[in-house]
């Protein structure tokens, strides 16, 4: 059985301001297997890294990222309100991720966000920065919004994906299928021991998310999911080494 892949949620978020530099820096350091982040278009297509489609909650700005060319991004603020020791810290574009990801062994979980409009164009945008860094066998894209997974797979089949769902799938598999995806990100008390043990003998790649109680890792990697996505990477890591 493969051994579970620890992923810093956002970064190592119970420590750090959410997918910043930092973060990113901090999971590493901390022996996660990889990183899960967010990423949307600035004003002029630029991927930059940030979760809520405002600037408001992780900033010192406001109104909406995508009405924002990404050198305005770039000045703003996105550490002090998580304390005021990271002031000065910068919201991340994709390329300054991808360039820092090349010094390590890091798995990137790059979650696609984004208005509706932006669907046919993410991927075009992200894929070629993707491959141009030859970092295709270490990315995996996943999104609450399917049609955008089932584009990646038809536009970058060599990419692996996950659909993320915040409810259970009724016959999971099948409808996994219709996506053309073994990946399953799924909120983590939204499945019974007995269907993580039948999905996963099925071939289903499963990641759980936010899971951050203790009990909780034990379980999911006990059972063997391919890995779980955590705030805290350091008790995680620890956790599965008592394992």
């Amino acid at each position: 059985m493969n051994q579970t892949k620890i992923f810093a949620h956002r970064g190592f978020s119970s420590n750090y301001p959410e997918n910043t530099m930092v973060a990113f820096q901090a999971a590493e350091q901390s022996q996660a297997d990889g990183i899960e982040f967010d990423v949307q278009l600035s004003l002029d297509d630029v991927p930059v890294v940030i979760h809520d489609a405002t600037l408001d909650r992780t900033t010192n700005g406001t109104g909406f990222v995508q009405s924002y060319p990404v050198h305005k991004i770039k000045k703003l603020d996105a550490g002090s309100w998580f304390h005021e020791k990271f002031e000065g810290e910068s919201v991340p574009t994709l390329e300054e991720v991808l360039v820092w990801a090349k010094g390590n062994q890091l798995i990137l979980n790059i979650e696609l966000k984004g208005q509706l409009s932006d669907r046919d164009k993410a991927i075009t945008v992200i894929y070629p920065m993707i491959k141009e860094h030859d970092l295709e066998d270490r990315v995996i894209l996943s999104s609450f919004d399917h049609t955008v997974v089932a584009q990646c797979e038809q536009f970058a089949p060599m990419l692996e994906t996950a659909v993320i769902v915040l409810s259970a799938l009724y016959q999971p598999e099948s409808y996994l299928r219709t996506v053309q995806t073994l990946g399953y990100h799924f909120y983590y008390p939204t499945l019974l021991d007995k269907e993580v043990e039948s999905l996963i003998k099925k071939g289903i790649r499963l990641r759980p998310y936010t899971v951050n109680d203790e009990k909780q890792i034990k379980r999911f990697i006990e059972l063997g999911c391919d890995g779980i996505i955590t705030d805290d990477p350091q008790k995680a890591v620890a956790l599965r080494n008592q394992l």
